[in-house]
């Protein structure tokens, strides 16, 4: 009997240490899942703000990889085969729809957030990304100072005026991610020939294209163009810079929201936090992020959740005509406008 008892209680130590080694090893599991870094390509000037203060209040480490849109579009296209990133952060939905036709997002999830009415428009019926904010893909800054002001550019089509050859400028849709949207929104305002027409026009008045928001206006300040047609959020925020600046918004301003993305690779562990990354910048905590992240640039743009207030710097742009892109229809035309503008009006 005492042989019987000693051999039961071995066995009774061996499973407790058994259990006890196992215990451990998934509580080390557990942490190290919890630990999992958030892989984010982000191309917004408030992203690595927004990215410090979500994991300081979730304690989940996120590495961001910040990129302007042009070349972080070209990234996630090379990378289609094997992606390298769990969420994706940029301004353009007709960018979002080609990657979900291309099947590289996650669709079918919605975060239980309150949108406005124009949050609510440009929800994707498929869910497969989710809008943040929105700024407008085309403004026009301009110096009253160098131009007279009968001459003041108020209109689109008050920039091939002839008092205003070779004294406005633009970025070029190829390279400038935000700026195919406002050549796809006046191409629909205006119908297709028609709108080719028009750039044509400012082609022949001496425009200038440059590649991003930041040489065209550097342009600007130097007086190598005296109008820049530039992102919203870019004009209000060079304001800082050169205040005797005035800004124009023409109607129609096409709408540029800025849109999250989990890729449909991702799972597990990293799709929740991938969820919660995304549920947080659209909580009160992740738009006040936002607002603080890059007050030059980004952090000027419209909220779309209720209850949340633009920064003042919105009201320079005065009256808003507001027009909305179906990503479905220009997300297919992007290749064919982008070559059609290089070949005819870039070069």
């Amino acid at each position: 009997m005492a042989s019987t008892s000693r051999r039961t209680s071995k066995l009774a130590c061996r499973f407790a240490r058994q259990l006890a080694t196992a215990t451990l090893l998934g509580l080390g599991a557990s942490a190290q899942a919890q630990a999992a870094t958030l892989t984010v390509y982000g191309a917004m000037g408030y992203d690595q703000h927004v990215a410090q203060a979500f994991t300081q209040a979730t304690g989940i480490p996120v590495n961001l990889i910040h990129l302007s849109t042009g070349p972080l579009l070209a990234r996630v296209q090379a990378e289609s085969g094997n992606p390298q990133w769990d969420v994706l952060w940029l301004d353009g939905n007709q960018a979002m729809q080609t990657f979900a036709t291309q099947g590289l997002l996650q669709c079918g999830w919605t975060p239980a957030v309150r949108y406005t009415a124009l949050g609510r428009q440009l929800v994707p019926p498929s869910h497969c990304w989710q809008p943040v904010g929105v700024t407008y893909a085309g403004v026009i800054l301009y110096n009253p100072r160098t131009i007279a002001q009968a001459d003041w550019p108020k209109t689109w089509a008050d920039l091939a005026k002839p008092a205003l050859r070779g004294k406005v400028g633009m970025d070029n849709p190829a390279i400038s991610g935000p700026t195919y949207p406002l050549v796809a929104g006046l191409l629909q305002h205006l119908g297709d020939t028609p709108g080719k027409a028009y750039f044509e026009r400012l082609k022949a008045n001496g425009l200038k294209v440059f590649p991003t928001n930041s040489v065209t206006l550097r342009a600007l300040q130097y007086g190598q163009i005296d109008a820049a047609v530039v992102q919203s959020s870019a004009a209000i925020g060079f304001l800082h810079e050169m205040p005797a600046l005035h800004i124009a918004t023409p109607a129609p301003a096409t709408v540029l929201p800025s849109d999250l993305a989990i890729g449909k690779q991702v799972s597990g562990t990293l799709q929740q936090q991938a969820r919660r990354f995304v549920q947080w910048v659209l909580s009160p905590a992740g738009q006040a992020a936002m607002q603080q992240g890059d007050a030059d640039a980004d952090s000027n743009d419209l909220p779309l959740l209720e209850g949340v207030a633009p920064l003042p710097s919105l009201k320079l742009l005065g009256r808003v005509q507001p027009l909305v892109l179906d990503p479905a229809v220009w997300g297919l035309r992007e290749p064919q406008v982008i070559d059609w503008f290089t070949a005819q009006i870039a070069r």
